[in-house]
Formats: C-alpha cells, structure tokens, sequence
C-alpha cells in the first residue's frame, strides 16, 4: 500500500480529492429500484457462449396484440473466458411453447445516457451489437463491452416480431427497459470486471452467531410524523441521432505506455505514444476503442483511438 501511495505522489495523484458517485450511478441506481422487473442469477455451460453467469426474467414481459399476448424474456450473459456482454431475446404467444417468434427487424440496444456528464439530462444512442437468429427465432448478440453498457443509465430493448397467421395484425413491436445499475444485475457486470455498484455483506462469523442474544423488544414509542423529501422528477430523454458520447478527462493507465491509433484497430498505425498517466481528452464510441485526442494545453495535438483497457477514468 506504501508504494502504492509514492507511486501515485510521483504521478501527482496523491492529493487528488475522493470523487462522489457517479451521477451515471446514481441515476442507474434510481431507475433500478423503480423497475418492475425481477432478475434471477446463475450459473451455467452455454453452447455458444462457454461458462456463463447470466440473468434471466423471473416473470415474462407481456406484449398484448388485441385479446392475446406475447410473452418476452432476455438473457444477459457474462462470458467469463473473454469478459464480454451478451445478450438474448425470446419471444413466443405462450411462456411455455417452445417455438420462439422469428424478428422482423434486427433488434436495438438503446443506451439512455447523459448528454454531460454532471447533469440529468440524457440522450439516446444505439449500442453496438451484431444479431444472430437461431432457427426458432431466438435471436443472440455477443462481444458487447461491459463497460459500455454499464455508461448507460438504462437500456431500451427494441425489438418488431412476426406474430402467426390469424392474429389481428402481422407484426408487433416489442420494447422494455432493462437498469445495468439493478441490484440484481451487479453481480452479472462484476462477474465480467465492472466495479461493484453495491456493496457485499459479510456473513457473520459462526462464534459470533452462537454468541448472539436475542433481540430485546423495547415498549413502542410514539414517533413524531416524518415528512418525506419530494423525489426529483427522472431525467427527460432527448432523442440523439449520434451515437457517440460526450469528450470527458481520462488517464492512460501506469502499465507502461499506451499506443494511440490510426484507427479502431490493434493492427492499424500508430499516431503517438503516450506516457503512463497523461491526461487526455476521449470520446465513447459503443465498442472497447474510445475516441482520443490532446487537450487544448497539451504541447502537441494527436487525434485516434484508444482501447478501454488502457484508460482510467477520473
């Protein structure tokens, strides 16, 4: 820990204030809590996708189309050998028919993040995401960067499905809303090396459980009425045909220097080489590769891409 600290003194980090939360976070957080959907987590093998730790709906969402319905659930996945997103969406006219709804149109991932980064106001941008249809309907995106996900506030599921011959129309449009922030889903992103949003209990020790006394029950006590503080009105969406973030500080982690490039790619040229823990301006992009160029101080312009895992984020 003590070299630690000299390393970060050196960097002329030490004296750098504890950041609050995460706006992003706390929003996230918010829009967790009020949504009405319950996640189950677990563990499993998936033919596709290898080791997984994923969540799934405990109860289906239910589209109506006249006087019947469609029921729709999603699959969020960790693969936990490459420490990608993936996501699945079923759709079928009962829970348990096991013929899925093909897609009429590819589905979309709508990030609600902010236009700035200190300020509760958000955008909609589309994630990056690449669908496979299987051969029910079930359809599979994969790869997706956690990280990326997890700058979104909430995530708008969009999906138009082909309903079967004779109901009241040809096809139906599917939408929900899923909380990267959701209490239930913070084990999921962690599994795929996000940061924990919330904190883990710790079970008690055995010695102190067979040690404990039991609760002594205290006569009740009238409690002067409380008044509620008013809840602050959700954050408005602006529609955004962008779909690129905000430009905001990073850091170039201290794993020696950071190659800056021509383009979003390992094998593309390199535009200049950076030192450990220089400040530059990035942009998100929807993928691993942000956008990068110098502040306006710095003595020597550049402008390419970056990966995620060579930037910390002040």
């Amino acid at each position: 820990m003590a070299g630690m600290l000299r390393v970060l003194a050196l960097l002329g980090l030490a004296s750098l204030p504890a950041l609050a939360e995460d706006l992003v976070v706390t929003l996230g957080k918010q829009r967790g809590a009020a949504s009405p959907l319950q996640w189950e987590v677990r563990e499993a093998g998936h033919p596709l996708l290898g080791p997984i730790r994923f969540a799934f709906l405990k109860a289906p969402v239910t589209t109506a189309v006249g006087d019947q319905k469609i029921s729709s659930n999603i699959y969020l996945s960790c693969e936990t050998t490459t420490r990608k997103m993936a996501v699945e969406l079923t759709n079928s006219t009962r829970p348990d028919d096991p013929n899925g709804l093909k897609p009429r149109t590819k589905p979309r991932l709508v990030c609600n993040n902010l236009a700035e980064r200190d300020k509760p106001r958000l955008v909609q941008d589309d994630l990056t995401a690449h669908w496979e249809v299987s051969a029910i309907g079930d359809v599979l995106a994969r790869g997706i960067s956690p990280y990326a996900m997890r700058e979104c506030v909430s995530i708008s599921v969009i999906e138009d499905v082909e309903l079967p011959k004779g109901w009241a129309k040809p096809a139906a449009a599917i939408q929900f809303e899923i909380a990267p922030y959701g209490k239930e889903l913070d084990d999921v992103f962690a599994t795929c090396g996000q940061e924990a949003a919330y904190a883990r209990a710790k079970p008690p020790t055995v010695a102190a459980a067979a040690t404990a006394e039991p609760a002594k029950t205290e006569p009740a006590k009238a409690e002067p009425a409380r008044t509620e503080p008013a809840r602050p009105e959700p954050p408005k969406l602006i529609a955004s045909q962008s779909t690129e973030g905000w430009w905001r500080e990073a850091r170039t982690t201290f794993r020696g220097r950071t190659n800056v490039r021509a383009k979003p790619a390992l094998n593309a040229a390199i535009v200049i080489e950076l030192d450990p823990g220089d400040v530059i301006l990035v942009q998100r992009t929807g993928n691993e590769w942000w956008r990068a160029k110098a502040r306006a101080t710095a003595p020597k312009p550049f402008e390419g891409y970056i990966r995620q895992d060579r930037l910390m984020f002040k």
